[in-house]
């Protein structure tokens, strides 16, 4: 007798099936694309009635063999050439049922948009995963993200093809399309990441050099099921159609067994300079790495991104300030992917609908690849460099620049008794014992990469009673805040190891405190040191091994923390509060993980802590 996924796992499973592609929206159906063409009229050229679909093995430069499928639009003509659009995924690129039998070819909603209007849809195992041969020693490794060169050459040269290429997807083909643009191959016009990883090891892998165990060891599991075919899951790779016998797939997935278990990976490898495999450390496996390589390609991006979840908008904004690539950036209040709503000032117990909407974010889409691939002149050349979602205001602004024209500092001091102000305060030290179940629930910006709702941030004043919080008089004026905050905290800890996770909140004149967003640090990562990237003004830490030293038990210590950026309009009446922990249970393995944890913070006077906001002054104006 089979064994067969938890409830719970299943439902992940679904989710994370849904969310990446793999698993059949419910417009389609999960019907088997016909790839014959009906007999054509007397002198016409024939014309596909439905979807065309073949799949292939391709040759990367190593010789190692690529699974991919190619979709070609229903209503084609004979001989007709299309622009064609590659996504290049980990999470199987048409699927089988183990059960029944029956096929899915993996065709969302966008992918059917897309075909609808005149695009071919290419989508590639990635190395080392689903019906591709290879290993895969690390996630966006170098010889992965190479195999796209071969990829492109093979599709510019079939004749169904024009000749233009582009690459879309969320999450981790969101970075792989970005990625493509590291290879540099003259084909390639346009790219549209979403919801994507620019540096992995800052989000998701090892959030503030934590261990995120709900995520990751979720997120392995599944991975892992699909390498080696495993039916738990409930779909398997769909194999190439000249194996037709499963010869290949079996071989493939031999080559899969040599993959690293991703959370046993992560957990081995804190540091961000480890040396994961075949000389590759967590440093080198994203879009930062590739910076040089992807402003050579000069491929213009449209970017998707959410204020709320993961670490995504933080790398959208390094992306926008420091690549020369040309950029359209639309940032969100949503969920990852852009499925729901996830404002804290609107969204409570369940998520809303997506701002905008997704039928928009798919019009968007296709203006873009429309305007590079097909060269249609449209209003892509007018849309403004950066839309984004002000919370608060619940509102979008247009900006060319980030942060916003206007933008300044205000420092806001930490007080003895939890004071926060402009002004004078009083010194002393707030002491705290780490309450280990401190949490943000299960609909957090972390585990929103598994597909979840971001939910149940609105009021956070129980939990805020279970930290050590620190909280401003009520404000006279609106503040805008558009941009990262930093805290300046002097802390002491009676342990050598452990975590600081800080929330930012707006509470209202009922007292009910909203999550705006969060920042936290391993505290063996507390030195800063230069960028070795771009100059931000921001303190950075490296998360190298030669940098992490343990806390001095009862000193103080400077432990300099960037939040991740946001956009929010605090309005009269409002109250700004920074709330810290010595955890989240809902998301980072404990750390140290046994035993009792005293902090204590500092204020007043020179040697007090502080917290500096990017504030725009007399309001975003547009």
């Amino acid at each position: 007798m089979k064994q067969f996924l938890t409830l719970r796992s299943a439902l992940l499973a679904v989710a994370i099936l849904s969310l990446y592609g793999c698993a059949q929206d419910n417009d389609t159906q999960g019907a088997q694309a016909v790839t014959t063409d009906p007999v054509p009229a007397t002198g016409q050229p024939a014309v596909s009635e439905e979807i065309v679909t073949s799949s292939y093995y391709v040759p990367a430069r190593d010789g190692t063999r690529l699974a991919l499928d190619v979709h070609l639009p229903a209503g084609r003509a004979d001989g007709e050439k299309h622009p064609v659009l590659l996504v290049l995924t980990r999470y199987l690129r048409s699927t089988i049922n183990p059960e029944t039998g029956e096929k899915n070819p993996a065709l969302g909603k966008l992918d059917n948009f897309l075909l609808e209007h005149g695009y071919a849809i290419v989508k590639v195992d990635a190395r080392g995963s689903g019906a591709s041969f290879g290993t895969r020693p690390a996630e966006y490794g170098p010889e992965e993200v190479q195999d796209a060169y071969a990829v492109v050459d093979w599709l510019v040269a079939q004749d169904w093809s024009n000749g233009n290429v582009g690459s879309y997807g969320t999450s981790y083909t969101g970075t792989t399309a970005e990625l493509l643009a590291v290879v540099n191959h003259p084909a390639v016009k346009a790219v549209i990441p979403g919801w994507s990883d620019f540096d992995g090891y800052a989000s998701p892998i090892r959030p503030y050099g934590l261990l995120a165990s709900s995520f990751i060891s979720t997120w392995g599991q599944l991975v892992g099921w699909m390498d080696h075919g495993d039916p738990q899951l409930g779909a398997v790779v769909n194999p190439v159609e000249v194996d037709v016998e499963g010869t290949l797939l079996k071989q493939a997935h031999k080559d899969h067994e040599k993959n690293p278990d991703v959370n046993k990976l992560a957990a081995a490898h804190e540091f961000r300079d480890d040396i994961l495999g075949d000389g590759v450390s967590w440093a080198e496996i994203g879009p930062l790495h590739y910076k040089a390589d992807i402003e050579r390609s000069g491929v213009p991006m449209l970017v998707f991104v959410s204020w709320m979840d993961a670490g995504t908008a933080d790398g959208t904004l390094q992306r926008f300030n420091h690549f020369s690539n040309p950029q359209k950036v639309l940032i969100t209040a949503g969920t990852h992917g852009g499925r729901g709503h996830a404002s804290s000032y609107t969204v409570s117990d369940e998520s809303l609908d997506h701002q905008p909407s997704e039928a928009r974010q798919f019009e968007m889409r296709l203006s873009f690849f429309d305007h590079h691939l097909k060269g249609i002149a449209n209003e892509v050349s007018s849309w403004p460099a950066m839309r984004y979602f002000n919370l608060g205001e619940e509102a979008f602004h247009d900006t060319d620049v980030w942060p916003p024209a206007g933008s300044r500092p205000m420092t806001l001091n930490f007080g003895k008794g939890g004071v926060l102000s402009t002004g004078e305060v009083a010194a002393g030290t707030d002491r705290y014992t780490v309450d280990r179940e401190v949490n943000t629930g299960d609909g957090n910006r972390w585990m929103a990469q598994m597909g979840r709702p971001i939910v149940n941030l609105d009021d956070r004043g129980a939990m805020d009673e279970r930290m050590l919080t620190f909280t401003t008089e009520p404000l006279e004026e609106a503040v805008q805040i558009a941009g990262h905050a930093v805290l300046n905290l002097q802390i002491s800890s009676d342990r050598e190891d452990g975590m600081v996770i800080v929330y930012l909140e707006d509470v209202d004149p009922d007292g009910r405190s909203r999550y705006l967003t969060e920042g936290g640090l391993r505290l063996i990562h507390r030195k800063t040191v230069d960028n070795p990237y771009y100059d931000t003004g921001k303190p950075y830490h490296s998360f190298n091994r030669a940098d992490a030293a343990p806390m001095p038990p009862g000193e103080f210590v400077e432990v300099q923390i960037q939040l991740w950026p946001i956009a929010a309009l605090i309005q009269p009446g409002h109250r700004l509060r920074l709330a810290i922990a010595g955890a989240d249970a809902a998301v980072f393995d404990q750390l140290p993980p046994e035993g009792e944890i005293n902090l204590a913070v500092r204020s007043g006077g020179d040697a007090g802590s502080s917290l500096v906001l990017p504030v725009v002054e007399g309001g975003l104006g547009n």
